[in-house]
């Protein structure tokens, strides 16, 4: 990312949930204010809530000609708990309409030390992404009910998550993929609250005889979604999906492929927030090259995983049921 911003020559669009005071949001600050003195046009796009680094750390940065806006900053609405709890958890950066990254990290050192996904594209997708960005760029300081429309781009479909309930438009495209499953479904999520939609399709596509394997932390950065999650491991088990916990590093990558012809990758989560109450952007495709890099990553990735043990989750202790049962009442807010 820190070479392709240092060639830029026409922009640089950063959206991204998480921004630290620290020596990658450092790295990035530099490299950035370098380019906006160049006069290259600059413009990152932070969560009020998830970034650390706030207007002051990028003092020198809006001098050089830098632009920094904060999605979402406290609001006083009707809705106040709901409205504020609606998070901008998108991860884009965009460059001279040549350069995509798109995935799961934040500008953070902690995430160099986590397991993530992100994809690196040349070529005109950037153009179709600026789209989205330059739309959430506009609505990030109000509440609007107008949302963008769906965006295609050859191979590509960009799938925007806004939160609205009836809309879950990443958690349809799942349901849609996995009922057309034939062979094998491969999962990587770092919390694992599946609706019940999405539940019962990875149920129906284990009896037709689909292999479902999903990969999850051992331990994630949220310990209580591990709670949460717990409640769903063994019944799936039970209907015929596969359980792994990945042990090297902590977990924080997002993928879904489909029968080796399609993925899903970006910012969501398998879980009620992120298809419910906060702003996401995946993509998902169809190309063979990057489904063939996909696949090796999810095979390199299972190497390295425990498989679930349906006994010891079975004898978990009555207080650990109790405790699942009234965190999963909340789950919608973790």
């Amino acid at each position: 990312m820190l070479k392709d911003i240092k060639k830029a020559k026409k922009y640089i669009f950063l959206e991204t949930y998480i921004y630290a005071q620290d020596s990658i949001g450092a790295a990035f600050r530099k490299a950035l204010t370098n380019k906006a003195k160049q006069g290259v046009q600059v413009r990152l796009l932070l969560d009020a809530w998830g970034a650390d680094a706030k207007k002051k750390y990028f003092e020198d940065f809006i001098k050089a000609g830098g632009e920094v806006k904060y999605f979402r900053e406290f609001m006083y609405v009707l809705n106040i708990f709901n409205k504020n709890h609606e998070r901008d958890h998108r991860k884009l950066l965009l460059i001279d309409d040549q350069i995509s990254y798109i995935g799961s990290l934040n500008i953070t050192s902690s995430c160099l030390n986590w397991r993530e996904l992100v994809i690196r594209i040349e070529g005109s997708l950037s153009k179709t992404l600026r789209e989205s960005f330059n739309h959430h760029w506009q609505i990030s300081s109000h509440f609007i009910k107008k949302k963008m429309q769906k965006l295609i781009h050859s191979s590509f479909e960009i799938l925007q998550d806004h939160p609205r309930p009836s809309h879950r438009h990443t958690e349809k495209k799942y349901i849609e993929l996995i009922k057309q499953a034939e062979n094998r479904i491969c999962v990587v999520t770092p919390y694992f609250v599946p609706s019940i939609r999405i539940r019962k399709a990875f149920a129906k596509a284990a009896k037709k005889g689909v292999k479902i394997e999903i990969i999850l932390p051992y331990i994630s950065d949220v310990r209580i979604a591990d709670i949460v999650r717990n409640r769903y491991l063994g019944g799936l088990y039970k209907k015929g999906l596969e359980f792994y916990y990945y042990k090297p590093k902590t977990l924080h990558a997002k993928l879904l492929i489909v029968d080796n012809d399609f993925f899903i990758l970006g910012s969501s989560n398998l879980d009620y927030r992120s298809f419910v109450h906060q702003y996401e952007i995946n993509l998902l495709g169809r190309d063979k090259k990057i489904i063939s890099a996909l696949q090796n990553y999810f095979e390199e990735m299972l190497a390295k995983t425990i498989s679930f043990n349906y006994y010891e989750w079975k004898d978990r202790s009555s207080l650990s049921k109790i405790i699942e049962k009234i965190i999963g009442k909340f789950a919608k807010y973790l």
